[in-house]
């Protein structure tokens, strides 16, 4: 195996691989080594899932068919707290209005509009500082998530990723609304 399949094997590893921001590796995922590198993660009981539109890569734990032999899960799922998630839906909503709306490849929102809109969904508190620096603590959570990239030389600027469309999607959105509807219940 290459130097530049085992660079992308790092990579991966590590976390989700954009195409926009590692072209080299990109490029061995796409035309060089996919199969060797699909080989090494499926030893593992780990898939490679590439998607070339969006353009990210990211491995999962291999679904196996019944009778299979199956290995124990490295990759472990996470619970995510409500306000991690409440951002995560309103993050895959705006990703899906820039793209009706706009022919540009990167969804910007400021930290000034996701403030605005996660405070709708929490409790009213008369303490407005905390709850502005439990907003910016839920940011930094997204952020290493890998949903949102702070931009350069720009103050409060981030960059929905486009991975979000994969984690949070329909089925993720139903679970979700019914967590919501079990939170408001208990509320009442």
């Amino acid at each position: 195996m290459n130097i530049d399949a085992r660079l992308a094997i790092i990579a991966l590893l590590k976390g989700l691989v954009y195409k926009n921001e590692n072209e080299k590796i990109w490029s061995e995922l796409i035309d060089g080594s996919f199969g060797a590198i699909q080989d090494y993660f499926v030893v593992m009981g780990l898939d490679v899932i590439l998607d070339d539109v969006e353009g990210y890569a990211y491995l999962q734990n291999r679904v196996y068919e019944d009778g299979e032999t199956t290995l124990p899960k490295l990759i472990r799922s996470r619970e995510l707290s409500y306000k991690v998630s409440l951002l995560a839906v309103l993050l895959r909503k705006r990703i899906v209005d820039f793209d009706m709306q706009n022919e540009n490849t990167k969804a910007v929102v400021t930290l000034d509009d996701i403030r605005e809109q996660i405070i709708l969904f929490l409790p009213k508190t008369n303490n407005e500082i905390k709850l502005i620096k439990e907003i910016d603590t839920t940011v930094k959570k997204v952020e290493e998530l890998g949903f949102l990239r702070k931009l350069k030389n720009q103050t409060d600027s981030y960059e929905i990723k486009r991975s979000i469309k994969t984690f949070v999607d329909a089925q993720w959105l139903n679970d979700f609304n019914k967590r919501l509807q079990e939170y408001k219940d208990a509320e009442y």
